[in-house]
């Protein structure tokens, strides 16, 4: 079976995402590669993931090209354990077929809640609070923290790699001037379900005002205060302090 996936993928995945979907259901060679797609063969009729094939530094993924083992709802079922990385671009969820070269492309608004790894997220649809798109959630008890990372076509003539398009590309080329620039947003949610917008330690502590000074000294003392602590991490620590 692993060989007719392989087999497979290049002629149907095209002919797949080209045609409509009724058109789709006549067709043998659809019916056997959503046969060997198995239980995730629904996952495998969405559009066909964007193709960057345009010279430009970085990359377009929420944290690295790599796709990682997850789980997802996905039109109301749940799947286990399939392959998934972030289009930050596209504002899309990407998930993989083994043994193939293609992967699928799903909106924030199939997916209301997936999986990479240990890192949980949702996917908001038009007319939600936050603006459309992917949010990685912190926390457990009622208050939470979102975080959105979208990025952008830019261009530049001098070298960007780092700081400037906000992460580091090892395969940086001086001479290519476009590049993916790096964009990222937190979000509070109170108990409430109300979202502001949050930029630094000061403003999240800031949500807690009868408990920031237990919350400082509860950082301090499980060395979690520290000023080099990533916030992605300080949000996580006092979230962890305020659920208990």
């Amino acid at each position: 079976m692993k060989k007719s996936i392989s087999t497979l993928i290049g002629s149907v995945l095209l002919m797949a995402f080209c045609l409509p979907g009724r058109a789709q259901e006549g067709i043998p060679e659809i019916q056997a590669f959503r046969e060997a797609a198995g239980d995730h063969s629904i996952l495998f009729r969405s559009k066909q993931a964007p193709q960057y094939t345009f010279l430009a530094n970085g990359h377009p993924y929420w944290s690295h090209p790599d796709f990682e083992r997850g789980d997802l709802v996905f039109e109301g079922n749940y799947y286990q354990n399939v392959s998934l990385n972030i289009d930050a671009l596209a504002q899309r969820i990407l998930v993989h077929l083994e043994n193939s070269a293609f992967a699928v492309s799903i909106t924030p608004a199939q997916t209301p809640s997936f999986t990479i790894g240990d890192r949980k997220f949702v996917g908001l649809g038009p007319g939600e609070t936050l603006p459309e798109g992917i949010y990685e959630v912190f926390g457990e008890g009622p208050e939470r923290v979102y975080k959105h990372i979208w990025k952008q076509i830019s261009f530049s003539v001098t070298n960007m790699n780092g700081k400037g398009i906000g992460y580091y590309d090892e395969n940086y080329r001086d001479k290519v001037t476009r590049y993916f620039a790096y964009h990222q947003a937190y979000y509070f949610r109170d108990a409430d379900g109300r979202f502001s917008r949050i930029s630094n330690r000061n403003s999240l502590l800031g949500k807690f005002p009868e408990r920031k000074q237990e919350i400082r000294k509860t950082l301090r003392a499980e060395r979690m205060g520290d000023s080099s602590l990533p916030f992605d991490d300080f949000c996580k620590a006092v979230l962890n302090i305020t659920a208990r």
